[in-house]
C-alpha cells in the first residue's frame, strides 16, 4: 500500500517523493564522501522511508528517525527548534514526551510541495565534524517538491 497525500486538484505519491529525495541524497553524500542515513517520515509521524548508507554507523538510523519525526509533526527544522526546547522555555516539556522521540539536533526538515507541508526529511552524518557543512550545503535539495502524479 503506497501513502499519498489527496490535494484538491492533484494526488501525490508520498513514497516515490520520499525515494526521489533519497535517491539524490545519498548521490551527493556519495560525492562529498560522508556517509548518511536518510529518513522521510509523513506528517501523521508514519514511516515513509529509511535508509542507511553502508559505512555510516548503525546508530545513524535512529537519530535521523528521531529528527525526521520531530520536524514531521512540529513543522520546523530541528535545528530552529533547538532554542525553543531550553529549560525554562515554552516547549521545554516536548523532549520528554513520546518516550524520548522527539529529538532537536540539527538535520531534519520540513518538505513542503506547493507551500503545503507533506513530510520531513532528516539526515544523520557519520562524521560529526562535517554535519553543519554538510546540511548547509545540501538543505535546499531536500525541500524541493516532487512532481505530483
Amino acid at each position: 500500500m503506497r501513502a499519498t497525500l489527496i490535494r484538491k486538484d492533484t494526488v501525490m505519491d508520498l513514497l516515490a517523493f520520499a525515494k526521489n529525495i533519497a535517491d539524490r541524497v545519498e548521490a551527493q553524500s556519495a560525492r562529498a564522501k560522508v556517509p548518511v542515513a536518510v529518513t522521510i517520515i509523513d506528517i501523521q509521524g508514519n514511516m515513509l522511508l529509511q535508509h542507511r548508507m553502508s559505512t555510516a554507523p548503525v546508530f545513524s538510523i535512529e537519530i535521523s528517525e528521531r529528527k525526521a519525526y520531530t520536524s514531521a509533526l512540529v513543522g520546523l527544522r530541528t535545528a530552529d527548534l533547538s532554542r525553543l526546547v531550553q529549560p525554562g522555555k515554552d516547549l521545554f516539556p516536548l523532549m520528554g514526551l513520546s518516550g524520548g522521540r522527539y529529538c532537536s539536533m540539527g538535520g531534519g526538515a520540513p518538505l513542503t510541495c506547493e507551500g503545503e507541508l507533506v513530510a520531513a526529511s532528516a539526515l544523520a552524518v557519520a562524521q560529526l565534524s562535517r554535519t553543519s557543512p554538510f546540511l548547509k550545503q545540501h538543505s535546499g535539495n531536500l525541500r524541493s517538491c516532487a512532481r505530483p502524479t
